[in-house]
């Protein structure tokens, strides 16, 4: 009885873990594919961990920032800020999401002031109401995938 109790709560939790849905974003669709080699001398700040990059992708997007959390795993963000995809800073070009200087755990919106956790691209401070847009990650000890 009690093993069967087991199986059934198993089989719930791993029903609801893999029916989770992805964060909702306000930001239109972008293909991503990309691959890099974090360990080479191109990406010399993802040679440690605690390093990060920007990186270029296809528009309608303003470019990806990379994250090295430890030895194995990284995050990869939209620098398109949530709270207004389209919005503008006056009299400049459209901003993109860049790492605080002072506080490299979170990103920055320098237009609208909103503030994010560079781990999991929560919401911090500021108007915005979303989390950033998370692509994911793979990464095999050379190469490391990063795509939608």
């Amino acid at each position: 009885m009690k093993t069967k109790t087991l199986l059934v709560s198993l089989f719930m939790v791993l029903f609801l873990v893999t029916c989770q849905k992805e964060a909702y974003t306000p930001l239109p669709h972008v293909d991503v594919n990309i691959q890099i080699f974090p360990n080479s001398i191109q990406y010399l700040s993802l040679n440690s961990i605690g390093g990060y990059e920007y990186l270029t992708a296809n528009p309608p997007s303003r470019g990806i920032i990379v994250y090295r959390i430890d030895q194995s795993s990284f995050v990869a963000f939209e620098r398109t800020c949530p709270y207004d995809p389209e919005g503008c800073c006056e009299g400049t070009q459209c901003s993109r999401l860049v790492v605080d200087d002072e506080s490299p755990f979170l990103i920055s919106d320098p237009c609208c002031g909103s503030l994010y956790l560079i781990l999991d691209g929560s919401n911090v401070s500021g108007p915005s109401q979303y989390p950033l847009k998370q692509y994911h990650t793979s990464f095999d000890g050379i190469s490391l995938r990063i795509y939608d």
